[in-house]
């Protein structure tokens, strides 16, 4: 799918994942913005914050950050004005997105995205009959599971190939615009922090 086939925003498009402590609400402990198309060899920006509060043993079951991990680690404060330039006016995708950026907001309560975009509702409409639609599952339905370099359920490699599989799914979609796209995926108003259904697992 080449630019001239297809009619992209104005914005930036950007895909971000984070990782929790476990806590309700989640503190953050790993935060991943990844450019949008991907490139073969573009890493996502990524961040380990130390939160204000223990990560829990479930939660390190999950995505494998220890305390130790993040003790000597930035708080959020020392990090969220940088991480809001990197977000503001651009199109927030993710996958479960209403997740990932109800966390967000939730720590940066001015921020504004241009739009919102999950990539699980997208891919529900592009493979309704699939088994499941997790991030994981996907990879393997789609043929992108060969493209995982990384860890999954760690936030750089979760954005990374989220924006591959963002890519496949609108080359599937025989979608000819974003505003379809928009019309098929977007989050108008983003729902209140709650917990992903089961099919997606804990993110924290």
């Amino acid at each position: 799918m080449s630019d001239t086939e297809f009619a992209w925003p104005s914005e930036q498009i950007i895909i971000v994942d984070v990782e929790g402590n476990g806590h309700i609400p989640p503190d953050l402990v790993e935060l991943a913005i990844a450019a949008f198309p991907a490139t073969k060899d573009g890493a996502p920006i990524s961040w380990l914050i130390k939160p204000p509060n223990r990560i829990t043993w479930q939660a390190k079951n999950v995505h494998g950050i220890d305390n130790s991990d993040v003790d000597n680690c930035p708080g959020w404060d020392d990090i969220k004005d940088e991480v809001e330039q990197e977000l503001t006016g651009k199109w927030f995708v993710a996958h479960n997105a209403s997740v990932d950026y109800s966390v967000v907001k939730r720590h940066l309560p001015d921020w504004v995205p241009a739009g919102i975009i999950d990539t699980l509702r997208l891919a529900r409409h592009v493979y309704p009959n699939a088994s499941s639609h997790s991030l994981a599952a996907l990879l393997t339905t789609t043929g992108l599971r060969d493209a995982v370099s990384g860890e999954l359920h760690r936030a750089g490699e979760d954005a990374r190939v989220t924006a591959l599989l963002l890519t496949h799914l609108i080359e599937k979609s025989s979608t000819k615009s974003w505003i379809e796209i928009c019309k098929i995926a977007q989050i108008q108003k983003p729902a209140e922090e709650k917990a992903p259904p089961p099919e997606q697992g804990s993110l924290w």
